[in-house]
């Protein structure tokens, strides 16, 4: 009732005195006061002070000046436009939090590979070269031999000349491409058998230099004269160490890649090969190799890798699995498990890669397209040619069997997922600091870290 009196008669400090001092001092019903046309109570007797009054301590300014008795329509308006205006701010917010949350991943990243490059070991010089001492170029002849030794059996020969898909890529990546490779020098580092350096050779190249420092060059040497390669040399020795026949070279080709794409670490052969015997304009076949990963839940799989110890013939030996929980498994698996989409978590451009290239970190986000149980993780690389008649192939579980096979990384508790999940987390890859040609991999998801070391 205040509110509409003061509204209707524009009522000020003294008029409200007067109005409280007149409903104490008159028996005049409330309905009166509501209908009237003119303050009748606007009389200077009402202002003579009466007994305390609480309802004369309140200040009367603060009163509204409109009306505020119940207009439903009124209130459901507003209160519908407040709804309205609120729902918009907090969609802005969440707009600037996501961004936020980017800007920071992103900063994360580049920091980690400002400390990668800060923290590298000490390094040495090689060939007037600097190079870093956990490289393969920093590592002797001596301590690298076994890994040489591990490539002079004719056995590991036959299982990669046995893979269709990396022996055809190469090939038609070079004979598909003639006009390309025709009157050029090619170099092929870590030849093995020669199988790529006759490639070259038969798609026109006008010189092939291989070179190897694995015991099978001496066999390698035996295939080119076997069959009439006359425009093919082969040199023995590790390449950083060795003088070549010739200085410059047109075309690099050479088939680096191991489990992971980067095990074994010979891709920095290939950027030693690339910084100081390629010619300006020339090229690095492939050019280019991508890493993914992707959710995986086997559950035939994880039991005859990880559970098996739980009980072996009645017996417990359960303190085994923390041994198995660190060993990536190279296994072929089957893509009907596959749960998620896949991730790239790495892109190499052999153009301009760098000898830091094995140490990243990546936050993945992987989206459930099946519900399951997520049992591990699994990596695998693709490889490409960027050429006129373009060439490439893949390691995926979805694409035909290599002898790369995948690499498998179990979790120590199975996941269950749901279609439309995303599955977070962050994976590190490092150079292990024990073996230049050996990986520690650490992935952090579902609330658990665990390093794998690939060596």
């Amino acid at each position: 009732m205040f509110v509409l009196l003061k509204s209707k008669f524009q009522m000020e400090q003294y008029s409200f005195i007067k109005l409280i001092n007149c409903i104490r001092s008159e028996d005049v019903p409330a309905e009166k006061f509501i209908t009237a046309e003119i303050p009748f109570w606007n009389d200077e007797k009402y202002l003579k002070p009466k007994e305390y009054e609480a309802w004369l301590s309140y200040d009367y300014d603060e009163m509204p000046a409109e009306s505020e008795e119940p207009n439903e329509s009124k209130s459901e308006t507003n209160l519908t436009s407040e709804i309205n205006a609120l729902k918009e701010k907090v969609k802005e917010k969440e707009l600037l939090l996501e961004q936020a949350r980017e800007d920071m991943a992103k900063m994360r990243q580049s920091f980690q590979r400002l400390l990668d490059k800060e923290s590298a070991p000490v390094v040495c010089t090689k060939n007037g070269k600097v190079l870093p001492l956990n490289s393969v170029a920093g590592v002797s002849a001596e301590a690298d031999s076994g890994y040489f030794s591990s490539y002079a059996h004719f056995g590991i020969h036959h299982e990669m000349l046995s893979d269709e898909v990396r022996t055809t890529s190469y090939r038609d990546a070079l004979l598909l491409n003639k006009s390309y490779v025709s009157d050029k020098d090619v170099l092929d580092v870590g030849c093995g058998t020669s199988v790529l350096s006759i490639f070259a050779s038969q798609a026109g190249a006008k010189s092939v230099v291989g070179v190897d420092n694995s015991d099978i060059i001496y066999n390698a040497m035996d295939i080119v004269k076997r069959n009439n390669i006359d425009n093919v040399s082969l040199v023995k020795g590790r390449l950083e160490d060795t003088k070549l026949p010739q200085e410059k070279f047109d075309i690099i080709i050479s088939e680096w890649m191991g489990y992971f794409l980067l095990f074994e670490g010979m891709l920095d052969s290939v950027i030693y090969a690339r910084d100081t015997h390629l010619r300006e304009g020339g090229i690095v076949l492939p050019n280019r190799c991508t890493m993914s990963i992707v959710g995986y839940g086997s559950e035939a799989l994880y039991k005859n890798q990880v559970t098996f110890w739980d009980d072996v013939y009645g017996l417990d030996m359960s303190n085994m699995r923390k041994e198995v929980m660190h060993e990536p498994l190279i296994d072929i698996v089957d893509a009907e498990h596959i749960l998620t989409e896949p991730n790239l978590i790495a892109d190499l451009n052999i153009e301009n890669v760098d000898l830091n290239y094995s140490n990243f970190s990546y936050e993945f986000n992987l989206k459930c397209t099946k519900s399951g149980e997520i049992s591990a993780f699994v990596g695998y690389f693709d490889t490409f040619f960027d050429l006129p008649v373009p060439v490439m192939f893949s390691t995926s579980p979805n694409s035909k069997p290599t002898h790369w096979k995948q690499v498998v990384f179990f979790l120590e508790q199975k996941q269950i997922v749901s279609v439309g999940d995303c599955v977070k987390g962050n994976i590190i890859c490092r150079r292990s600091r024990s073996s230049a040609r050996s990986l520690d991999i650490t992935i952090d998801s579902f609330g658990n870290k665990c390093t794998y070391y690939l060596d």
